[in-house]
């Protein structure tokens, strides 16, 4: 464990306190938003980070390559999207004081150069594609051995992947800070099957190769001791694939389908319906046979 570990763990338990404090405020006035389901996907938002850094696993990700792809699914396809769900800033502000709480909402509708500065460099495509970079950096073999070998580093750089998917689901799934326009559905649909085709070039090489891919794990592979002698790095390596495979697919298709979903609602096509008079007699008549129906 490091100080950025140490760090994050500090930022979640005051997020904690806010969104607890927040959450019983709106459950004092009755308010219907704060509901058991969003806190309860709260509290699995908070409990998956502190596992990703607090964790074991901050450690592992230097011997075993499942475990450092255990450390981005779990951080950026399930407690990132949690916190967006469970509408955390929203919640959050309740539990400020009230003049924080009016200050942020004056910065928010402001027009100061702070204000279109965060607006400008947070906008969705460029959340997206630098989601991708940092993505497709993070499982390259010589990026990958550089921040290994400092422990420090190395969850620094998981820090930035995590800022990149906060960046990302922002945008995506649509709760605060509203910074910004809504992301149309399918623009957020095209780019959830970009960062899933990007995935899978990654996942599907990884999952079937017979050769090791990375060399910091081909050396930590040597060492005496280590925790799980009977893994072979193959089958760590293919492990660590199938999950960035599988896990991948399953948030980002889900995902695209609940976005369509939400789209075809907003314009009542989320049921069938029978074009008009398509059981008129003339539509009935078999071609051919007009001339034996009769008027």
């Amino acid at each position: 464990m490091n100080i950025l570990s140490l760090l994050v763990g500090l930022i979640l338990v005051t997020v904690t306190i806010l969104y607890l404090r927040g959450w019983l405020r709106l459950r004092r006035r009755g308010v219907s938003f704060a509901n058991l389901a969003r806190l309860t996907v709260f509290v699995f938002a908070v409990t998956v980070t502190a596992a990703v850094f607090l964790s074991p696993l901050n450690w592992l990700n230097r011997e075993y390559f499942s475990a450092r792809v255990a450390q981005y699914v779990m951080l950026c396809l399930f407690a990132i999207p949690a916190f967006f769900i469970s509408c955390a800033f929203d919640v959050m502000l309740w539990g400020l004081p009230a003049n924080g709480r009016r200050a942020v909402g004056r910065w928010m509708r402001s027009k100061g150069a702070l204000r279109r500065g965060v607006h400008n460099v947070t906008r969705p495509w460029l959340a997206i594609m630098l989601f991708i970079v940092v993505f497709v950096a993070w499982y390259d073999n010589q990026i990958a051995g550089w921040l290994l070998a400092d422990n420090l580093l190395h969850t620094a750089s998981l820090l930035v992947l995590g800022i990149a998917a906060m960046l990302l689901w922002w945008h995506l799934i649509g709760t605060g800070p509203r910074l910004h326009t809504e992301l149309s559905p399918w623009l957020a649909a095209i780019a959830l099957l970009i960062i899933e085709l990007t995935s899978m070039s990654i996942a599907v090489p990884l999952a079937f190769s017979t050769e090791p891919q990375f060399a910091h794990y081909a050396a930590a592979f040597t060492a005496p001791h280590r925790l799980l002698p009977q893994l072979s790095i193959i089958d760590d390596q293919s492990l660590g694939g199938g999950l960035i495979w599988v896990a991948g697919s399953a948030v980002y298709l889900s995902s695209i389908v609940l976005i369509l979903n939400r789209l075809f609602e907003r314009h009542g096509m989320d049921g069938s319906a029978p074009l008009p008079g398509w059981d008129d007699d003339d539509r009935m008549i078999m071609p051919g046979l007009e001339h034996r129906v009769k008027k």
